[in-house]
């Protein structure tokens, strides 16, 4: 009798679904995204805005796949891995991808590498040379945001332990959605749209809270 009252009380089942990547087969949890499908198995994979704390919003696109009967190349962060699905992480289409995004973000990148207190260890500047990108084929002057016209500063302290470079900022949102989703935190936003968009504190207010710190550790790039 408590045998069977055992095995009535176990967990039921969790749901699974079985997909090929790379020539690979895997079972993962239904609900599985691509993306950590191909991590699970030591596929890397690129990304800005991905982290594997906070939800996926697929807003970089650097994670770019080519999966079988889609018609465009996928998100991996935010599509979920189906029963049967056959995914390319590796193919020439999403290496044209990737480096696509890679150019976009140069567009008005300032391309200070040399001197960025962050050259070195830059998630931009490794995929950059990973891709063999370095330029972008866009011939125009750069966007440059500035604290005024009378300057030539591009830092901007928006917090007793934060100084924004906006013009390194490549808008992957990590930083705004940890603040919020993480720390519970609403001091800092997007504000603005397209070329003009950028990461700033809440107006009148500054980035002065208890996690402030964390921030500038999750910028990918040497912009906090």
């Amino acid at each position: 009798a408590q045998d069977t009252k055992d095995k009535n009380t176990q967990a039921p089942a969790v749901p699974t679904v079985t997909l090929t990547i790379d020539g690979r087969e895997t079972t993962v949890p239904k609900g599985t995204t691509v993306l950590k499908a191909a991590r699970a198995m030591g596929i890397h994979i690129p990304t800005f805005c991905w982290h594997p704390k906070l939800k996926p919003v697929g807003s970089c696109r650097m994670c770019y796949v080519q999966i079988e009967k889609m018609p465009k190349l996928a998100v991996s962060c935010a599509t979920e891995a189906m029963d049967g699905m056959v995914v390319y992480t590796d193919t020439d289409e999403v290496k044209r991808g990737r480096r696509a995004i890679i150019e976009f973000i140069l567009m008005n990148h300032p391309l200070d590498c040399p001197t960025c207190d962050k050259g070195g260890e830059c998630d931009l500047q490794n995929l950059t040379f990973a891709h063999g990108v370095d330029d972008s084929r866009f011939d125009f002057r750069k966007y440059r945001f500035t604290k005024g016209a009378s300057t030539t500063f591009d830092d901007k302290r928006i917090g007793p332990e934060i100084i924004l470079n906006r013009n390194r900022c490549i808008l992957c949102y990590k930083c705004v959605r940890a603040n919020k989703e993480a720390f519970g935190e609403y001091d800092l936003g997007v504000y603005e749209r397209g070329n003009i968009a950028e990461i700033n504190a809440a107006p009148g207010e500054q980035v002065d809270n208890p996690f402030s710190g964390n921030l500038v550790e999750i910028c990918p790039v040497g912009a906090l």
